[in-house]
């Protein structure tokens, strides 16, 4: 994992500002005077850091790597993706509103939930027996099983 970065669980940590630019230690352009694309611009944008050039969004894991005369906020909207917090489009974390803070937060953790999924699909499909493929199922919450015991509960 690069320096500065955290664990998909924590995406919705991200929210604000201040967050994304904490994980920022040693981005390279911000040693270049000239460089229009600085942590400060980078994190501004949406996206934490995740390597010495490069930045990813919480809010539709895009990745993107930089050059020094890139404007991150440009880059990010215009990705064909859609992402809520180029949607929202206020880059002053003052401006937000609950209504906003509320969208993204749930954004990031729908992230996280999706990104975590297509790992556990890509480790189920690099299995190859069938016994191995079976181990990894047992270990998936069964959702369905939660919900009947539930709504028995209720009759």
């Amino acid at each position: 994992m690069a320096p500065g970065t955290k664990k998909k669980s924590d995406m919705a940590k991200f929210t604000f500002y201040k967050d994304r630019l904490m994980t920022f230690k040693n981005f390279e352009y911000d040693r270049d005077p000239d460089a229009k694309c600085t942590s400060q611009a980078v994190a501004q944008a949406g996206f934490y850091c995740t390597g010495p050039q490069s930045g990813k969004c919480a809010f539709c894991n895009k990745e993107l790597d930089f050059d020094p005369e890139d404007d991150p906020w440009y880059e990010h909207t215009k990705r064909d993706e859609p992402c809520e917090f180029v949607r929202i489009g206020k880059l002053d974390d003052s401006e937000l509103t609950i209504n906003d803070t509320v969208r993204l937060s749930q954004t990031a953790m729908i992230m996280t939930k999706l990104f975590e999924h297509e790992m556990m699909i890509n480790n189920l499909s690099n299995h190859s027996s069938s016994d191995a493929l079976f181990d990894q199922l047992k270990k998936v919450p069964n959702t369905a099983s939660t919900t009947k015991s539930n709504s028995r509960r209720g009759k």
